[in-house]
């Protein structure tokens, strides 16, 4: 009888591929998600460069860049000489920077539905408010749930104007010229290029942000006054250097932060008792750093590890202070 020889894997060989293959696997795995992230972050700052473009078109046409926030006094039962109050949850908020340049972003039809006589709370703000913005959302985020407490449903995003470098919601940070930043709740005007003292291109003008997951938290909420807006928060101890990212723990870890803050970065909004201490940071899902636009349109990734007094000196628009990037 002739036999005949089989050619084959023996289990040694095979385990042996499976090996190399794995280790393969491994070594490409990393390169892929950079490959991936670079993508995002790309994407992001396209994002970005859109809201420096429609701000800039805002700005020739009315000469003035948007207010933070507008405030709608009679729904509120106040009178025309009341002031804006210093607490994120009055119900009467109108719209907000982001609605007031959505003509200027091709979205019309969503603008030509808001409107602007009523607070942003108002039923028939309901369907703009709640919609959903890609382009308000940062590619790298995670889902985060809409603003649900003591209104409906406010979408949220991941990018926010510089309220300065003082107190979101303290008003006399929002005049104190060393402090005072592009867009304000508080104030209701905006801010000219002519008033950026400090130069277009070392102030900011937007920034990405991690729009929380509880419905009680209104950071992100691109339709509702404090939602899309950031600031530094000077007048805390800070302890630590540059952004809160998903890398970096002890990062502007000022005592406005809740104590959380250190351990999971992603919880990062803190309202003390007294409302006008509450401040939300620049922040990302990118590692490494944050993406963020300055006035002069221009779009730069700043390094986690950027200095604070840095950071805070790009927030503020008239400190007189040199702010070095490079």
């Amino acid at each position: 009888m002739v036999r005949t020889k089989r050619s084959g894997f023996t289990l040694v060989e095979l385990l042996v591929v499976i090996a190399i293959i794995g280790v393969l696997v491994g070594l490409l795995l990393p390169a892929v998600q950079a490959a991936r992230e670079a993508a995002r972050r790309m994407s992001c700052s396209n994002n970005l460069k859109q809201f420096g473009i429609a701000l800039h078109n805002y700005h020739d046409t009315f000469k003035v860049l948007p207010p933070g926030a507008i405030w709608k006094r009679e729904p509120s039962g106040a009178s025309l000489t009341t002031l804006p109050p210093e607490n994120a949850r009055d119900a009467g908020w109108g719209a907000t920077w982001l609605v007031m340049i959505l003509p200027f972003m091709e979205q019309q039809n969503l603008a030509d539905q808001y409107d602007s006589r009523l607070p942003a709370r108002h039923p028939n703000n309901l369907a703009v408010v709640t919609t959903e913005m890609d382009m308000f959302k940062c590619p790298s985020s995670v889902p985060a749930a809409n603003l649900t407490q003591d209104y409906n449903g406010f979408s949220k995003g991941n990018y926010a104007g510089n309220s300065g470098a003082g107190r979101l919601l303290r008003r006399s940070d929002s005049t104190n010229a060393n402090l005072a930043g592009v867009f304000h709740v508080l104030q209701e005007r905006g801010t000219g290029f002519q008033e950026i003292l400090d130069g277009t291109s070392n102030v900011a003008m937007t920034s990405e942000i991690m729009a929380s997951n509880s419905g009680g938290d209104d950071r992100g909420a691109w339709a509702w006054s404090t939602g899309p807006l950031f600031s530094g928060g000077t007048g805390a101890t800070c302890t630590g250097t540059g952004f809160h990212t998903p890398n970096a723990t002890n990062r502007l870890d000022c005592s406005h932060y809740s104590s959380n803050d250190q351990t999971n970065p992603r919880t990062g909004w803190r309202s003390n008792p007294d409302s006008v201490d509450a401040s939300v940071a620049a922040r990302s899902f990118h590692p490494s750093g944050v993406m963020m636009g300055l006035v002069d349109g221009s779009v730069r990734f700043m390094s986690e590890t950027i200095d604070t007094t840095t950071y805070i000196n790009l927030l503020a628009r008239g400190d007189g202070n040199v702010v070095q990037l490079d």
